[in-house]
């Protein structure tokens, strides 16, 4: 159902409008739903944030200008954690964005339309970038244009909260009513029916009663003209089958895990849990941040650096292996081993700690231990 239709469907025949009751539903159905998604989005544009853009220049690292430009500075208005948080934000909300290169910044777009060419380059026109409204065009060549999939997550949690926020609010509702005061008054047949005792009668059921059960002490009601007042107890027979307020919690906890799952983030990691975060999160870098890295680098490589530096191995890659704070006792025996393989030189195992490095020859010398040595030489000195 569209946005129109819906806003028609609250009306009745006669073509009143209950907004008190549509304003609540609207309210239960976005304010979860948008926490969830915000969560989600946050946590995805944190985690790249914390990446690290390395430049190559024929195969060996290298810091220059693009270096800055992508860890620092990307343009003279943000820093690059605010500007690249800022970039998968929008990326990710919105199912695409795009990056001005103008100079030798980068500006993310905050509205833009395109005119799509199939065997020509699409033409970028109308772009504002903050109050500034673009008067060029730029084609796809001159531009970083990241698109995340072929449909709009946002869309498709849309439809599937538009029944499951039904079911909180019912919750909510049912757990309301159980859990509030009930009792019974009997009023006796002789009750006076005069004026003023109908009168006693209205305020005592509107005003008395309604100050009584909002008490947040001890409170007592007089009760005049043999009217007595009994209070119904919450026992299990009248609370069976009702929602508590663990269920609600259950159903809010249903609409982060859904979400979670769309945005392919491990819920127990959305939510907090502690218990194996590790592997959650290995997971999440796996089938979340690692392919979003991939996007971002394969963009920036053949729009910035091209084919030609591409093959000569000069390029960027997005880092995401230092992401997670470790504890040096951690990695310290992995570290061991790929250093006394020679994987791993000295500056290698120092940046890895997030160190800064030493430099020189030393730095950049591997080593091996004895117990290590070619399997031809084995065969030929007939070694055990």
């Amino acid at each position: 159902m569209g946005l129109w239709q819906t806003f028609l469907s609250w009306f009745d025949r006669d073509g009143r409008l209950d907004l008190s009751t549509h304003v609540a539903a609207l309210a239960t159905e976005v304010y979860f739903r948008n926490l969830a998604i915000q969560a989600c989005i946050n946590l995805i544009a944190n985690t790249v944030a914390r990446a690290e853009f390395r430049t190559y220049a024929k195969g060996q690292e290298h810091r220059g200008d693009n270096y800055y430009l992508f860890n620092v500075e990307p343009n003279p208005n943000r820093s690059a954690s605010k500007f690249w948080r800022d970039v998968v934000y929008r990326l990710v909300h919105d199912n695409e964005c795009l990056v001005i290169m103008q100079g030798e910044h980068l500006y993310l777009a905050d509205s833009y339309n395109v005119v799509s060419g199939t065997f020509i380059e699409n033409l970028y026109t109308d772009i504002r970038i903050g109050d500034l409204n673009l008067t060029t065009k730029h084609r796809e060549s001159e531009v970083l244009h990241l698109e995340l999939h072929n449909e709009r997550i946002r869309d498709t949690i849309d439809g599937l909260y538009l029944s499951y926020g039904k079911l909180i609010a019912a919750a909510q509702k049912h757990y309301k009513r159980n859990a509030s005061r009930k009792g019974s008054l009997t009023i006796p047949t002789n009750y006076p029916q005069t004026e003023k005792a109908q009168t006693e009668l209205r305020e005592l059921l509107e005003k008395r009663f309604k100050t009584f059960f909002e008490a947040e002490s001890d409170a007592v009601i007089p009760l005049t003209n043999g009217i007595t007042y009994s209070e119904i107890e919450h026992g299990a027979a009248t609370t069976k089958g009702s929602m508590e307020g663990r269920d609600i919690r259950a159903f809010i906890d249903d609409v982060f895990d859904m979400v979670a799952i769309a945005f392919q983030i491990p819920p127990k990691l959305l939510k907090g849990d502690v218990a194996q975060t590790d592997d959650a999160f290995k997971v999440f870098l796996t089938t979340c941040i690692n392919p979003l890295a991939k996007l971002i680098c394969d963009e920036i490589n053949r729009k910035m650096y091209g084919k030609e530096n591409y093959l000569q191995r000069t390029y960027v890659k997005l880092d995401t292996t230092h992401i997670r704070a470790v504890d040096i006792k951690d990695v310290a025996g992995a570290l061991d081993i790929l250093f006394r393989i020679g994987a791993y030189t000295v500056d290698d195992c120092l940046v890895h700690l997030g160190m800064e490095p030493i430099g020189g020859e030393i730095g950049q010398q591997r080593f091996v231990t004895k117990n290590y040595q070619p399997i031809d030489e084995v065969v030929a000195g007939g070694g055990e």
